[in-house]
Order: structure tokens, then C-alpha cells, then sequence
């Protein structure tokens, strides 16, 4: 397998999903440090139109969203298993709940007076602005609202109890070993405590941050740095294609022009020629 890239910066929560599971598997992988708001030329060139973070690239294949980008890690490198097979259902549970609940509701957090007072000292005002713009921008189409402090409020600190009840007595949230759930409940537990304002939002539960702190001494594996140009290069000089996934039967026939979007937030189309549809992703060709 040529070697992963990953698109990222060092902030994003959904990146130290995938760098997590990265460093469970001791994986070696090259790291491309792009933008953390529009415009990301260089990677936009890549994706086609998609914007978010984090993007994997292997040869000229690239991966977008988390949840394809650890199945992709996983079928590549699959031991140690991150998505055993009689956990299979509770993964998926638990990686919806983070990505769809806990991490929306860690977002509104940031945004406390203590906690945007961090953020300010970090980005300053007009940083912050500007960020702020961007990720307005980023929910103002699709199907998932922008998250309010009500929402935060409502979901978190039940959420926060629950995981930290399941955690009293175990190491890692389905047993003994950690799985591709931890990585993904991870992250925005990670987001909260990096951020000194609110980081004492966690002090209450105990057993998680001691379970934080197993998941944070996993590490990231073994990282080279490398810049966009250098990625872009790997992508034009590469002759092969990583395998497709088995197909499953739909009515598009490969070759179709067509757009792909995701269907939450940042849905951004990236237009293409159908190559085939899989159980989890969709494949496009595109110049």
C-alpha cells in the first residue's frame, strides 16, 4: 500500500479521530497541514469541491469524511482489529452518536465565556470571526442545524454521565481493547479538554478522563511531514488505483456523470464519473 497522507490541522477534532486510530494501529503516515477555514485551494484540488477536514489520500485515491477514512485504515491494516466483528453494531452505534450528538453538542461549549476567551487568546477576534463565518457557512445548507447552547446544554452532561458510567468498570468502552467507538467518543472529549476555558466540564467524571487519558497514550503513530505540493505530485505521478470495493447492485451504471454531497453539513458537490458503489462509499473518477 503507498504510504496514507493526511490532510489536516492540528485543531480539528475529526483529525484526532482518525490520528488516534492511527496510533493504535502504529501506523507510519504523511501529514499535509492545510487551512482551518476557506479558501483550501490546494486541497479542494484534490477533493473536487469538498471542504472538510479531515480529507486521506493513498497514491491518487482520496478519502472523504471520518467514517470512510477509518474503514479504509481498517481493510488496509486490519489488526489490530479497531471494528471487531461482534462489536460491529455497537461501533456503529457509538461512532453516530459522537459524530452526530456528542461533538455537536462539545461545539456551542467552546463558545462560554471562558471558553471563547481561550479561543481569542489562541486566534485573536478577527481570527475568531472569521471562523465563525466560515462554519455558518458550513451548516447554512443540508440537514443538520447549526448547534445552540440549548442543544449543548440538553445533550451533553447526560451523554458525559452516561459514558462515564460504562467506563467505570472497563478500560475501553466495549471491554479490554479499544475499538473504533473510543476513537470516535474520543474526539470530542478531546475537543472540550484542549480548550483551558471549559476543560472543567470534565472534572465530574472521573472515569472518563482516566479512559482520555489510556486513549491519548495510544499516540499517533509514526508521522513524516510533508507539504501540498509534494502531495499533489504523489497524486500525479502515481499510475495505479488503490482496489475498489464489491459492488452492490444499483440502478447507476459506472460511467454516469455525477455529483456526490454529503447529506449533514458542508455539502459541497463533487461532480464525477461513476466507478462503482460499495456497502459504505461511493467511487467518482475525476480530472
Amino acid at each position: 500500500m503507498s504510504s496514507i497522507i493526511l490532510h489536516h490541522f492540528e485543531a480539528s477534532p475529526f483529525s484526532e479521530k482518525v490520528r488516534a486510530l492511527l496510533g493504535y494501529k502504529s501506523l507510519s503516515w504523511q501529514s499535509v497541514l492545510i487551512p482551518r477555514i476557506l479558501p483550501k485551494p490546494d486541497l479542494v484540488a484534490l477533493t473536487g469541491g469538498y471542504r472538510k477536514t479531515p480529507v486521506m489520500q493513498i497514491g491518487r485515491d482520496i478519502y472523504c469524511d471520518t467514517r470512510l477514512i477509518a474503514r479504509t485504515i481498517e481493510t488496509h491494516a486490519p489488526n489490530p482489529p479497531a471494528i471487531p466483528a461482534a462489536d460491529t453494531t455497537s461501533v456503529v452505534a457509538l461512532e453516530r452518536f459522537a459524530d452526530r450528538q456528542l461533538f455537536l453538542a462539545a461545539v456551542p461549549a467552546m463558545f462560554r465565556p471562558a471558553g471563547r476567551a481561550f479561543l481569542v487568546e489562541k486566534m485573536g477576534e478577527d481570527g475568531l470571526a472569521r471562523f465563525q463565518a466560515d462554519r455558518a457557512e458550513l451548516f447554512a445548507s443540508g440537514n443538520v442545524a447549526r448547534p445552540d447552547a440549548a442543544f449543548s446544554e440538553a445533550v451533553l452532561p447526560p451523554s458525559l454521565a452516561a459514558l462515564d458510567t460504562q467506563l467505570a468498570a472497563r478500560d475501553f468502552l466495549l471491554g479490554a481493547q479499544p475499538t473504533l467507538a473510543d476513537f470516535a467518543v474520543y474526539h470530542p472529549v478531546w475537543y472540550i479538554r484542549a480548550n483551558a476555558g471549559i476543560a472543567d466540564l470534565l472534572d465530574p467524571y472521573r472515569h472518563l478522563l482516566a479512559w482520555a487519558d489510556r486513549v491519548r497514550a495510544l499516540g499517533h503513530g509514526h508521522r513524516e511531514e510533508l507539504d501540498a505540493a509534494q502531495a499533489h505530485a504523489i497524486a500525479a505521478q502515481t499510475t495505479d488505483w488503490q482496489p475498489l470495493p464489491e459492488p452492490v447492485e444499483h440502478k447507476l451504471a459506472p460511467g454516469t456523470a455525477v455529483t456526490v454531497a454529503a447529506t449533514d453539513y458542508g455539502t459541497e458537490p463533487v461532480a464525477g464519473r461513476l466507478v462503482c458503489i460499495g456497502r459504505d462509499s461511493m467511487t467518482i473518477e475525476r480530472d
